[in-house]
């Protein structure tokens, strides 16, 4: 049994993370830390998918429902959470399990927050050279300046090849020798990154059943409540998938079938997001969820022990 071993799992929104996640810890010594952006706030919980109190009573979970929508919650808030979780998890001879789909937080926890130099002005040039010269210009440019980042990411990416030109462009120094190593519970770690694949037709098939049982199980109602209990429709929260389109009818007049189209739409094209940047990160092992969970669990049997 090894203490350091840290296990990730991500996927698009829709494509079972939750309940292979639950498949896992209930054969396997782990607890899930959430990785939902969303998942965190108090009060929203049909909108972002929330595992049930059952669930949540049956494997232990962290980082849910830790901030009222109205407190600022950021990458910072959840690697310090993360980090903490994840020492109480080993302290209790478990594994950690970070589960979810927000991105930019799996990063941060697993590379750092990035306290690196930014420029408006050099992003922006370089945002022009890209649509004009092409990706592969820049990354061949990225090789050249800096190989050890290069290596690490995807040449199609085009926001990390272009943050990491930013960079060494201000800098005047690679980023790989300016990145400062974490001190974190994860700094350790060895880390297994399951990312589940998904058939695109399929994958939005589930995103339209997900959202009409969203609106069955009381979406309106909850966005409602959340409005009558003060909390403004600009928190950032609020204007989040799902609880924007509602707001947008509540507040708005578009009718309810309308809002549901919209939130539909609005969520396949976040699910491509959530693709693309999974197929930008190189310790990502895509795992096939017709191969049922049984090969995500003996991945995760040997990676642990």
């Amino acid at each position: 049994m090894e203490e350091n071993r840290l296990l990730v799992l991500s996927g698009p929104t829709a494509s079972g993370k939750t309940s292979l996640a639950l498949f896992l810890a209930r054969i396997l010594p782990l607890e899930i830390i959430n990785a939902d952006s969303l998942q965190v706030y108090r009060g929203m919980d049909i909108g972002t998918a929330k595992p049930s109190l059952e669930e949540r009573r049956e494997v232990p979970h962290h980082l849910v429902d830790v901030a009222d929508p109205d407190e600022e919650y950021n990458a910072g808030r959840f690697v310090a959470g993360a980090d903490a979780a994840i020492r109480g998890i080993r302290g209790r001879g478990r594994f950690p399990l970070v589960a979810g789909g927000t991105g930019l937080y799996i990063r941060a926890l697993l590379r750092g927050l990035d306290p690196l130099p930014k420029d408006d002005a050099v992003r922006a040039r370089l945002a022009r050279r890209w649509e004009e010269e092409g990706g592969e210009a820049l990354f061949s440019e990225l090789r050249r300046v800096d190989p050890v980042s290069a290596a690490a990411v995807h040449p199609s990416d085009r926001v990390r090849v272009l943050r990491a030109l930013e960079i060494a462009e201000i800098a005047g120094a690679p980023p790989s020798a300016l990145k400062r190593q974490r001190e974190g519970a994860s700094a350790d770690s060895r880390i297994l990154f399951l990312a589940i694949s998904a058939d695109r037709e399929r994958l939005y098939r589930r995103i339209e059943a997900r959202v009409d049982g969203m609106f069955r199980k009381g979406l309106v109602d909850e966005v409602r409540g959340l409005l009558s209990r003060g909390y403004s429709p600009v928190l950032k929260p609020m204007k989040a998938l799902g609880y924007r389109h509602v707001v947008s009818h509540l507040h708005g007049g578009v009718p309810l079938p309308a809002a549901v189209e919209a939130m539909k739409r609005d969520t396949r094209r976040y699910a491509k997001r959530q693709i693309t940047w999974l197929r930008g990160e190189p310790e990502a092992v895509w795992i096939d969820p017709d191969g049922g969970p049984e090969t995500a669990a003996e991945m995760a049997r040997k990676h642990l022990f």
